[in-house]
């Protein structure tokens, strides 16, 4: 499920160069959102998709600001590996299973760390549906 909307990737792309990475990742975020409202799937279902989708939206972003062409997902690579992989094209590197949970580990770390109170106020309001 790393594939993004054509939407998304339009929104990243339209952006100049030297835009700041956040700004590129705030509006990806308001495409997916949009795109995952029109499907009309089970809640707990768009959670899980739009999480997936993290990882091809970072990278996208970060191979647009540095003039690289998009590296495709490899559905045979964990989310960690596969990240790297879009991030920085190391077909040649041996990741190895120490480094995959080492980076397992970052990730959960810095999502559970990033709860500030922005982003608890926008997960409560979210989580009680609205439109």
């Amino acid at each position: 499920e790393y594939v993004l909307p054509q939407m998304v990737t339009d929104v990243i792309t339209s952006f100049p160069q030297n835009s700041h990475p956040m700004a590129i990742l705030i509006a990806s975020f308001s495409a997916l959102a949009k795109n995952q409202c029109d499907q009309k799937t089970d809640g707990e279902l768009e959670c899980k998709l739009a999480v997936a989708k993290v990882a091809s939206i970072v990278a996208l972003i970060y191979r647009h600001i540095t003039n690289q062409d998009f590296i495709q997902a490899d559905v045979g690579l964990s989310y960690s590996k596969n990240f790297i992989h879009m991030m920085f094209d190391i077909s040649s590197y041996k990741f190895t299973e120490i480094v995959d949970k080492a980076l397992d580990v970052i990730f959960v770390l810095h999502a559970d760390h990033e709860q500030n109170a922005s982003t608890a106020t926008v997960r409560m309001t979210g989580s009680s549906g609205p439109n």
